[in-house]
């Protein structure tokens, strides 16, 4: 009991604090929270904000890389998503050992886990983009559902990540271990081989 209030109170100190059905996001699956306009919101994205809109559209170009068969629709919605987090600045951390920044810990994670699928379900009730186990973390969400809105997986995933990153003293691998609940090796291979190869496109394939 105590252990679970530790882990109540670690989660609200780095901003995932629960929150009544009425404030949080509606939860249908895939919805970014809130977006209309998504084609008039990248417009504004890239006339205001040059280097996110830089980000997004190499986010953009691997998720099609990844998930071939992912309408386009969605990989925009996924790819806004995520930059859109990146880029809040609560929850920026880095891997030094393996030389990786936020979004390609980030995108090695989602390209694992669900693919870039928000409507990804595993066998163990594992939801969204970051596949957050719904029975061990359902207290963060107002239903099920809601483990599918793209911003609150993303807060719940980084956050229940970056509190793995502070008890593995910033170990990635170690982190990673405890994200999936065992010490696996080929998972954490993959993951982290996921990021590296999404930040070595960003490096060697530049945008025109």
């Amino acid at each position: 009991m105590l252990a679970g209030k530790t882990i109540v109170t670690l989660l609200c100190v780095i901003g995932i604090c629960m929150c009544s059905p009425a404030k949080c996001h509606s939860g249908a699956v895939g919805d970014t929270g809130g977006a209309t306009d998504l084609p008039a919101e990248i417009e504004a994205m890239k006339n205001n904000n040059p280097d996110k809109y830089r980000d997004f559209r190499h986010v953009l170009r691997h998720i099609r890389t990844m998930n071939r068969k992912q309408n386009r629709k969605t990989s925009l919605t996924v790819a806004k998503a995520l930059v859109d987090h990146v880029y809040w600045e609560r929850y920026r951390f880095t891997s030094e050992r393996h030389r990786l920044n936020f979004l390609s810990v980030l995108m090695g994670i989602v390209c694992v886990e669900s693919g870039f699928d928000p409507a990804a379900i595993s066998n163990r009730n594992a939801r969204g983009l970051m596949q957050v186990h719904w029975p061990t973390w359902k207290r963060y969400f107002s239903s099920p559902m809601e483990a599918h809105d793209l911003r609150r997986n993303l807060a719940v995933g980084t956050g229940i990540l970056r509190l793995y990153m502070r008890r593995s003293n910033n170990d990635l691998r170690r982190a990673l271990y405890r994200y999936l609940g065992a010490r696996d090796d080929r998972y954490a291979d993959r993951v982290i081989e996921s990021a590296t190869a999404f930040k070595a496109s960003v490096l060697s394939d530049p945008l025109e």
